[in-house]
């Protein structure tokens, strides 16, 4: 199996991000909460996010130091968050991590790809 680029593990969590907020399109708090479908789907995704953030920096060490604006400690930790409370995640907290910091993930994804696509 070939080594993933850095790229590779961006589309990744560029990819879970939108689908995210694809699953919340014109949901309210109150019904992503009533949709437990929804709110897995989401929290797998947020997951994701964190996942393919912390095994870009395994594959990729340099890449946080390059790119620092992404919060690459909070984005890791959620996904092992995730993980370690699976039974006790709440649906309020999901909700706003996905308005809150899923937006901006993908502006600085997007910032990042023009960086790297102008040779820098």
């Amino acid at each position: 199996m070939s080594e993933h680029r850095a790229i590779d593990y961006l589309n990744e969590m560029q990819k879970a991000a939108a689908e995210a907020l694809y699953f919340v399109g014109g949901m309210d708090e109150a019904a992503f909460a009533e949709d437990n479908l929804t709110f897995k789907a989401v929290a797998f995704c947020h997951f994701t996010i964190g996942a393919a953030a912390s095994r870009l920096l395994v594959a990729h060490p340099e890449f946080a130091t390059e790119h620092p604006t992404l919060p690459w400690t909070k984005i890791c930790g959620t996904g092992n968050r995730i993980l370690e409370d699976v039974f006790a995640l709440d649906p309020s907290d999901i909700w706003d991590a996905t308005y809150r910091t899923l937006p901006e993930l993908l502006v600085e994804i997007d910032a990042i790809r023009h960086w790297h696509a102008e040779g820098e």
